[in-house]
């Protein structure tokens, strides 16, 4: 028997925790076919996913994905099974943008090793959860997990104590690079903050974060740019609000991001 509880739901995704009733007799059915695009991982325990003739065991270190008519069948052994899944499911308001992402895997298999990158994922979903569940935060993370859990991992996992505490540190830099976007910042300052030496910093947050820092910083001030335009403001008050220094340089980089001039953000608006 599996028991199913909404932890979250939105209009694009829906987040689920599957685990079974102490001290009641689990019978695995002989397969199931999915009906949505997901991404799964394990809080507790361990089982197996066959598809076909092939066999996967999934444990801490693995997560599975399902998508639209895929047949897969879940393999318990023990009679009484204690293991927890965590489901990220995407609703039909997102499957045509996520078929890219996860459609591929119907040429793969669809258990994957989980890669430093996407346990600091499932590591930041479940914090969010666990804490305030801000609808945003939320879709952003399951945003996320399209593409930093599939991505093949490239270093040798970190424990889980390393990964909290690297989690802690990119997590804090993330809040400072997003709230303070405007400011001034330097690889050496928030290292330092950290706690860890520069370019261990950056090495760490380019693998959790899923791009270099100044890349971050970069996303975040033309997103407010873009938001500042729409809003009515001028491209050169923009410019300096959101932290760069050159106005040449703002445009150059808004129009490569944005394939427009940010002159031609705010005739959008007033169309």
């Amino acid at each position: 028997m599996m028991r199913v509880r909404g932890l979250f739901e939105s209009a694009l995704v829906r987040v689920e925790r599957i685990d079974h009733p102490a001290g009641e007799p689990h019978v695995d059915p002989p397969r199931e076919v999915s009906q949505q695009y997901s991404i799964n991982f394990l809080e507790r325990g361990e089982f197996s996913v066959e598809q076909g003739t092939r066999t996967w065991r999934v444990g801490a270190t693995e997560i599975f994905v399902t998508i639209p008519g895929q047949a897969l069948r879940y393999v318990h052994s023990e009679k009484v099974p204690d293991d927890v899944c965590v489901a990220v499911c995407f609703k039909d308001a997102v499957r045509d943008e996520i078929q890219g992402d996860l459609g591929s895997l119907r040429r793969h298999a669809p258990v994957l090793a989980l890669s430093n990158r996407g346990a600091y994922l499932r590591h930041r979903l479940l914090d969010h959860l666990a804490s305030s569940a801000d609808p945003v935060a939320v879709d952003l993370v399951a945003g996320e997990l399209l593409t930093g859990t599939l991505e093949p991992g490239t270093r040798k996992p970190y424990r889980p104590s390393q990964l909290a505490w690297y989690a802690r540190r990119i997590d804090h830099a993330r809040r400072c690079l997003d709230e303070e976007f405007a400011s001034d910042h330097t690889l050496a300052a928030l290292a330092r903050d950290a706690g860890m030496s520069p370019f261990h910093f950056a090495r760490v947050f380019h693998e959790l974060a899923g791009s270099p820092p100044h890349r971050y910083l970069l996303r975040q001030r033309l997103s407010a740019a873009a938001q500042q335009l729409r809003d009515g403001a001028s491209v050169t008050d923009t410019c300096y609000s959101v932290g760069f220094r050159s106005l040449s340089h703002f445009i150059h980089v808004f129009r490569r991001a944005f394939g427009v001039p940010p002159s031609r953000i705010g005739q959008r608006r007033t169309r």
